[in-house]
């Protein structure tokens, strides 16, 4: 499908109202940060855990991931998912395999699903 008509892709904020720096979020945020201005994976074939990862890293790139994760947490609609996410950030140690299977289950698992039904339930009205 043809780019256009849709939005240009919009970069993280500097530093995001509302995360104290020094905390959870605060440092969440700045894995993501980080993870945007990387211009590919620094994996290579060999040096992933699975095989099938390879697919889920060539499906994102790490700008997109990183906004994937950072978007979340700025626009999670409670705290303790922005809370629960956070966490799930910086349990992945900065390792980019993990950070990008992360983003790829939250646009998948949650974020598809949650359209996917939004439209549904649309049609069916």
């Amino acid at each position: 499908m043809p780019l256009t008509g849709k939005p240009d892709a919009q970069p993280l904020p500097p530093f995001p109202e509302g995360f104290t720096a020094g905390s959870n979020l605060w440092k969440a945020f700045q894995v993501c940060k980080s993870l945007e201005s990387r211009e590919k994976w620094l994996l290579f074939h060999t040096e992933l855990a699975y095989l099938r990862l390879e697919k889920i890293l060539l499906g994102f790139t790490p700008a997109c991931a990183s906004r994937v994760l950072g978007f979340a947490l700025m626009y999670s609609p409670s705290g303790g998912g922005r809370e629960a996410l956070a966490t799930e950030i910086l349990g992945c140690n900065d390792n980019h395999e993990l950070l990008a299977g992360l983003a790829h289950l939250y646009v998948y698992g949650l974020i598809r699903v949650c359209t996917f039904s939004f439209i549904f339930c649309l049609l069916s009205c």
